[in-house]
């Protein structure tokens, strides 16, 4: 009963903003067979996880080991270490636009760059998954910072009439999204992957910049005001 009545400083506390989706409905949307089954798994298992994961310092800490950030850009932060696997994944969230650092080494790094950055590598998760997969591929080239960065653009899922009403969805009240809805629209993504991995590094550090819910494709500048926040043109 105490415990009901003594709202102490915590009534006076402003009412921090629900997110639009779940954190965990993201990393369903990930693009990467390996890492949405891992995650799928942790994320239900482990929950003492779940506070490490989303401390902004500790993500930034790990990012930063890898990717000089000479601004920190706007958004959540939050992300966990894949168990048993020489493999990080760091997420920051923007609305409805995610970005994903995937950081391996070893064995992981090859198999990181060979599903995201080889066209001819096949992603289907069936039916039961919203057949995602890799769609309308396109092979890209970024020149950032002086540096020619690979990359793919692709869609998760096939443009067809459920189109219209999971781009409408985007404008619903926070409250309105039901479990299945939330993974239902990160399912569906319009992405671009690109190798940011440092130039004499130990790391591969694959980026996807995915906005949920759309399959209007990103362009490229979008993704290179995002990258203006890193240093990614010498060495680290």
């Amino acid at each position: 009963m105490a415990d009901q009545l003594d709202w102490g400083s915590e009534a006076s506390e402003p009412v921090k903003p629900k997110r639009r989706v779940p954190v965990w409905a993201w990393f369903c949307g990930g693009g990467c067979v390996l890492m949405l089954v891992t995650f799928i798994v942790a994320s239900v298992a482990v929950v003492s996880c779940v506070k490490e994961m989303a401390d902004p310092d500790t993500q930034w800490k790990e990012l930063e080991k890898v990717v000089a950030v000479e601004k920190r850009p706007e958004g959540e932060i939050f992300g966990m270490k894949v168990w048993f696997q020489d493999l990080r994944v760091i997420s920051i969230q923007q609305g409805l636009t995610k970005i994903d650092f995937m950081i391996a080494g070893g064995a992981q790094a090859d198999e990181l760059r060979s599903q995201f950055l080889d066209p001819s590598a096949e992603m289907n998760l069936g039916p039961m998954l919203g057949n995602m997969g890799r769609y309308e591929l396109e092979e890209i080239v970024l020149n950032v910072q002086g540096r020619e960065l690979r990359g793919m653009r692709f869609l998760t899922q096939k443009p067809d009439s459920e189109s219209a009403s999971l781009e409408n969805a985007q404008d619903e009240e926070p409250s309105e999204f039901e479990p299945v809805e939330a993974i239902k629209l990160a399912m569906r993504q319009s992405t671009v992957a690109l190798d940011i991995s440092p130039e004499g590094g130990t790391k591969t550090v694959i980026l996807q910049y995915s906005r949920m819910g759309s399959l209007e494709k990103i362009d490229d500048d979008e993704v290179l005001e995002f990258l203006a926040h890193f240093k990614l043109g010498g060495g680290n």
